[in-house]
C-alpha cells in the first residue's frame, strides 16, 4: 500500500484488538464509533470569545474537544454560532463562567433551527471565512488582508446571530 498506509490500518487494528486489556502501553480506545467522522471541535481552555473550527476525519484527543452533528444541520452552522460573540456571552454569563468549555457546556446552548433562507447566510459566512483561514496557511493572501476580511465576516456573524435569536 501507498504512503504508510498499510501501517496506519495495522496501528488501528492493533488499537482496536488490544484495546483494554491489562499491561503497560496497551491502548484504551474510547467512543470508536467517532473515529475518523468529521465533526467540529474547539480548545478546552478559551479566551472571552469561543472560536470552534470544523474538524477533519481522524482521531481526537481531550484537549480538543470534538462534536460530531447527529441531525440534519451541518457542521459549519454549529461552529458559526459557537463562533459568535453572542453565544460567546452567552456561556459566559449563563453556563460558564471559567475559561473552559466542555462538552456538557456546548449541550446546554439554545440552537435555534434556521429557516433555509438563514441557513444559506450562514453557508455564505463560513464558506468565505474558511476560504480566507486556507488562505492564510497557504500565503496566498496576506495576513492583513485575511484579517480585514475575517473582521468584516465576524461583523457580518455576529449581526445575523443577533437576528437569528431575535435580539
Amino acid at each position: 500500500m501507498e504512503d504508510g498506509k498499510e501501517e496506519s490500518i495495522n496501528s488501528v487494528q492493533f488499537l482496536k484488538t488490544n484495546s483494554g486489556k491489562k499491561g503497560e502501553g496497551m491502548p484504551v480506545v474510547r467512543n470508536p464509533q467517532f473515529y475518523f467522522r468529521e465533526g467540529f471541535c474547539w480548545i478546552d481552555v478559551n479566551s472571552t470569545y469561543l472560536k470552534a473550527r470544523i474538524k477533519s476525519k481522524g482521531v481526537f484527543d481531550v484537549l480538543s474537544m470534538s462534536l460530531f452533528s447527529m441531525t440534519e444541520l451541518p457542521d459549519w452552522y454549529y461552529v458559526s454560532l459557537i463562533n459568535s460573540e453572542f453565544i460567546s456571552m452567552y456561556v459566559d454569563n449563563f453556563i460558564n463562567n471559567t475559561s473552559h468549555f466542555q462538552i456538557n457546556d456546548a449541550r446546554q446552548l439554545p440552537i435555534i433551527i434556521p429557516s433555509p433562507y438563514e441557513l444559506e447566510i450562514f453557508r455564505q459566512i463560513s464558506v468565505v471565512s474558511i476560504a480566507a483561514k486556507r488562505d492564510i496557511f497557504s500565503s496566498a493572501i496576506s495576513t492583513n488582508f485575511a484579517e480585514e476580511k475575517l473582521n468584516g465576516k465576524q461583523t457580518e456573524l455576529d449581526k445575523a446571530v443577533l437576528k437569528l435569536y431575535s435580539i
